[in-house]
C-alpha cells in the first residue's frame, strides 16, 4: 500500500493531473475567458509562521528580473455574469501557487467573493470600492471551491475524476443568485483544446 500510496502522490504532481476550481467573482471578467500569466512573490513582513502571508502580482515580463518571484499561470472561463456585478468563473491552476488563484482574480478586476486579503476595496476593481464583498444575505467567507480533479489511477492506468459538492456558505449564495450546477459544463474548457 505504500507503493499506491506514493504512486497516487505522484500522480496528482504529474502534469496529467488537473483541478478545476469555481469561484464567484466581483464584476463580470473581460475578456470571458482566458489566461492570467502575472508572476507571484511574496509581500515582505508576514509573520513568523507564515500568517498574513500575501503575494504580489509581477508583469510576466519582470519575473526573471524580480528577485523571488516565480511564474504563475491560472485558466479561466467565465461561466454565468449577474448584471456585471458577480460571476460564476471556473479556474485551473496550471501552476500551484499560494494564493496564485485568489491574487491572479483580484489582478485582473475580479476578486474571489469574501476575499478579506486579496478583494480589499483599496483594489482598482470593478466592484466600485466595495470590494469582493456583495453584502446582503451573501457569506463573507471566501467562495472558492476545489470542484473537480482528474487524474490517472497510478496502477489502472484509468481516468479517474472526482468532483466536490459546493460547500453550504456557496451553495446558499448559488440558490440566491439562481445559479444551477447542472447549468454549466463539468469541464467547460474541454471545448477550447
Amino acid at each position: 500500500t505504500d507503493r499506491v500510496a506514493r504512486r497516487l502522490s505522484e500522480a496528482f504532481r504529474g502534469k496529467t493531473t488537473r483541478k478545476i476550481y469555481w469561484a464567484a467573482v466581483a464584476g463580470a471578467p473581460e475578456p470571458k475567458t482566458g489566461t492570467i500569466r502575472f508572476g507571484l512573490v511574496k509581500a515582505p513582513g508576514h509573520g513568523r509562521g507564515g500568517e498574513g502571508e500575501k503575494m504580489i502580482c509581477i508583469h510576466p515580463a519582470k519575473v526573471d528580473k524580480t528577485e523571488g518571484a516565480k511564474r504563475a499561470t491560472t485558466d479561466y472561463f467565465t461561466l454565468h455574469i449577474l448584471g456585471q456585478r458577480v460571476s460564476w468563473v471556473a479556474l485551473v491552476p496550471i501552476t500551484g501557487r499560494t494564493h496564485q488563484l485568489r491574487a491572479h482574480m483580484a489582478e485582473i478586476g475580479n476578486p474571489i467573493i469574501g476575499d478579506g486579503k486579496y478583494g480589499g476595496s483599496s483594489q482598482e476593481n470593478m466592484g466600485d470600492g466595495w470590494g469582493a464583498q456583495l453584502g446582503g444575505e451573501i457569506s463573507r467567507k471566501l467562495h472558492l471551491h476545489a470542484r473537480q480533479i482528474s487524474f490517472d489511477h497510478p496502477i489502472s492506468g484509468k481516468r479517474i475524476t472526482l468532483t466536490a459538492p459546493l460547500p453550504e456558505h456557496m451553495k446558499r449564495t448559488w440558490d440566491l443568485l439562481d445559479w444551477h450546477e447542472g447549468d454549466v459544463p463539468a469541464d467547460p474548457f474541454e471545448d477550447l483544446k
